[in-house]
């Protein structure tokens, strides 16, 4: 299920799967399925879900989504810490970079900026990524 939070646009609500003990399950409406985690969209006024996106690092997705812009961008706690934007209307995958550590945190946008920490450990450190379009 989703964990520590969703966003919101005017249309849709967004939040993450969390799936951190890797249980086989079904994607909706895509009837696909999945042992890690994802992300999911729903009518904000029925509740109706309107696309459902695995995540391909095959890792659950533990931290929060942030939406801006029609790109939702999400990060995994996969070992190389992929962070990705997705088309809020269809759930595609637009980009994704490794930042190098798990990413449990949320992302933040400003000025055409996302900012996002990665590491979870202190001791084997911990880093800031900001991703600009120019």
């Amino acid at each position: 299920g989703g964990t520590w939070g969703a966003a919101a646009d005017k249309k849709r609500i967004y939040t993450n799967i969390a799936n951190i003990e890797g249980n086989n399950f079904t994607l909706k409406p895509s009837k696909k399925t999945t042992t890690a985690g994802g992300w999911v969209a729903m009518d904000a006024r029925t509740g109706k879900i309107l696309w459902s996106t695995a995540n391909p690092s095959n890792a659950s997705s533990n931290g929060p989504v942030t939406v801006a812009n029609g790109v939702l961008f999400a990060g995994s706690i996969y070992q190389t810490g992929p962070v990705y934007a997705m088309n809020t209307k269809t759930g595609k995958i637009l980009w994704s970079r490794d930042t190098g550590a798990i990413v449990y945190g949320g992302v933040s946008v400003s000025k055409g900026c996302i900012y996002v920490g990665s590491g979870f450990r202190v001791s084997i450190g911990t880093s800031l990524f900001a991703f600009c379009v120019q």
